[in-house]
C-alpha cells in the first residue's frame, strides 16, 4: 500500500483530496499499486473541514520523516519553508510531488540533482500552466524535437486584469480589485503582477526545453503595474491587445528568456486568450507550431496536474516505467547564455508626451532616424487632460532594445517633450 502525505490543504489540497476520493477506482486502473492518503499535514488544519478518518498534523516536517509516507505533496506555496521539507523528504527516500514553481525556480537545480542521486521520483507538472500538460509534453513527447521557441500568457491574474482593461475600460486599479473579488488574485497580488508568477514559469520551461541550468536570476522580468488605460485604448486603435507573456527560445548561441507585456495582433490566436486563461505556443523545426490552452490556475485544475504526477510516481516506484523520473539529468547540459534584454530586435510601442508647437514631430523623427529606427505606423491624439501637451504613439520596426534605449534618452533632452516616454515591446511575428 502506497502511503501518500499531502503538505498543505488550501484549495488545491482540499480539490486533491476530493480528486483521489472520487476518482479513486479510475485512478488505480491507472497504477500498479493500491494508494491511501495516510496523511494531511497543515498549520492550521484543525481550522478547517477534513475526512476524519486521514491522519492530520500541524507540523509538516512530520511527513518528511522516514517510514511516515511514500509520496509527499507538497501543495504549501512558500520557499523558506518548503525547502528544508522537500530536501529532508528526498534524503529520506520519499518521493516529491510539488506545485511550487518559486521553489523550483530557486532551488531546482539542487532539488533534482538530489533526487536523482536518491533514485527518487521528483513531480512537478503542476508548477506551470494549472492542468495544461506543458511539462509532460516537453519532457516526452517532444524529445526527438529542436524546439526554437517558447512563447505565451501563463498568469491568468495579468491576462484577466488587462483583458478587463480592454474589454470594460477599467483602469488598472478597478480591474486588480474585480480580480481580488472574484479571487482570481491574492490579496497581495504583487507576486501577479509585478510578473514574477511568470518568471519562475518561464525559468522551468526554458531548463526544460534547452537543457540549461534554471535561470530564474538572469531573466528579464517587468510586470504590468505600468499598463494605462490610454495604452490599451491607443494599441487597440493601431491593431493589437496588450498581454503579458512569458518568452523563451534559440537566439544565435545564447537562450531568449524573458516575461514582459507586449502588443498582440488582434489577430494573433494569442489576443483571443481571454480571462484567467492561459495558453503556450510551441515552434519546432520539425512539427512547426504547437499550442496548448486551458485553464492556468485554481483548485481542480492544479489537482488535475497533481494527480497525473501521482499515476507516475506510483509507477516508478513499482518499476512499472522508469522513463517518468521528471528531474532533469544536469550532465548533459548545453553550455548557453541568456541574452541580455537589450540586444534582443522586437517592434516597439513608443508613448510621447509632447507640446502641441511647431516641429516637435520632425525632432522626434530625427532622433529616430539617428539610431536607425524606422515608424512602422504613427498617431497624434488630441490632449484629454487640461494641458498643451499631445501623446504622439508610434510603432517602429524591429531593433534592440539598445537602440530605444537610446532614441528614449535623447528625447528626453529635447524642449518640448514632456513626462516620461513610455514603451511597450510588440510580439514579432515569428516569436
Amino acid at each position: 500500500m502506497i502511503k501518500i502525505g499531502i503538505c498543505g490543504f488550501g484549495t488545491v489540497g482540499q480539490s486533491l483530496v476530493k480528486h483521489l476520493s472520487d476518482h479513486k477506482d479510475l485512478i488505480a486502473n491507472k497504477t500498479s499499486l493500491e494508494f491511501e492518503i495516510a496523511y494531511i499535514a497543515d498549520r492550521s488544519i484543525h481550522k478547517k473541514t477534513y475526512p476524519k478518518n486521514i491522519n492530520v498534523t500541524t507540523d509538516v516536517m512530520e511527513l518528511a520523516s522516514p517510514g511516515k509516507v511514500d509520496i509527499l505533496v507538497e501543495l504549501i506555496g512558500d520557499v523558506e519553508l518548503t525547502y528544508p521539507l522537500i530536501k529532508n523528504a528526498i534524503e529520506n527516500k520519499i518521493h516529491i510531488i510539488t506545485a511550487n514553481k518559486a521553489l523550483l525556480a530557486d532551488k531546482g537545480t539542487e532539488l533534482f540533482e538530489l533526487a536523482k542521486e536518491n533514485d527518487v521520483f521528483f513531480g512537478f507538472e503542476a508548477s506551470v500552466a494549472g492542468a495544461i500538460p506543458i511539462i509532460r509534453n516537453l519532457k516526452t513527447c517532444m524529445t526527438n524535437e529542436r524546439l526554437t521557441s517558447i512563447h505565451g500568457i501563463i498568469n491568468g491574474t495579468c491576462n484577466y486584469i488587462l483583458d478587463r482593461m480592454s474589454d470594460s475600460s477599467l483602469d488598472f486599479s478597478n480591474a486588480l480589485e474585480e480580480a481580488k473579488e472574484l479571487g482570481y488574485a491574492e490579496a497581495d497580488p504583487s507576486f501577479d503582477i509585478n510578473g514574477m508568477d511568470a518568471a519562475h514559469k518561464i525559468s522551468i520551461l526554458s531548463s526544460i526545453a534547452y537543457g540549461i541550468r534554471l535561470p530564474l536570476d538572469n531573466i528579464y522580468v517587468d510586470g504590468i503595474e505600468g499598463i494605462s488605460l490610454m495604452d490599451i485604448k491607443y494599441a487597440k486603435e493601431l491593431g493589437y491587445k496588450i498581454k503579458h507573456v512569458g518568452i523563451t527560445g534559440l537566439s544565435d548561441n545564447s537562450i531568449e528568456c524573458r516575461v514582459h507585456p507586449v502588443l498582440v495582433p488582434v489577430k494573433d490566436i494569442l489576443a483571443q486568450v481571454s480571462g484567467v486563461m492561459n495558453s503556450v505556443i510551441l515552434k519546432g523545426d520539425r512539427f512547426g507550431t504547437s499550442m496548448l490552452y486551458g485553464h492556468g490556475a485554481g483548485g481542480s485544475a492544479t489537482a488535475s496536474a497533481v494527480v497525473s504526477d501521482f499515476v507516475d510516481a506510483i509507477n516508478f516506484i513499482s518499476k512499472k516505467d522508469l522513463s517518468i523520473c521528471n528531474h532533469q539529468n544536469y550532465n548533459t547540459l548545453e553550455n548557453l547564455d541568456i541574452k541580455d534584454i537589450n540586444d534582443i530586435e522586437c517592434p516597439f510601442y513608443l508613448r510621447i508626451f509632447a507640446e502641441d508647437v511647431s516641429g516637435v514631430m520632425a525632432e522626434i523623427t530625427n532622433i529616430l532616424a539617428n539610431q536607425n529606427i524606422s515608424i512602422e505606423a504613427v498617431t497624434q491624439h488630441e490632449s484629454d487632460r487640461n494641458n498643451t501637451t499631445i501623446p504622439i504613439v508610434m510603432i517602429t520596426n524591429s531593433v534592440k532594445g539598445d537602440l530605444i534605449n537610446n532614441a528614449i534618452k535623447l528625447m528626453k533632452n529635447l524642449r518640448h517633450v514632456k513626462e516620461e516616454v513610455h514603451f511597450i515591446r510588440v510580439l514579432k511575428s515569428d516569436e
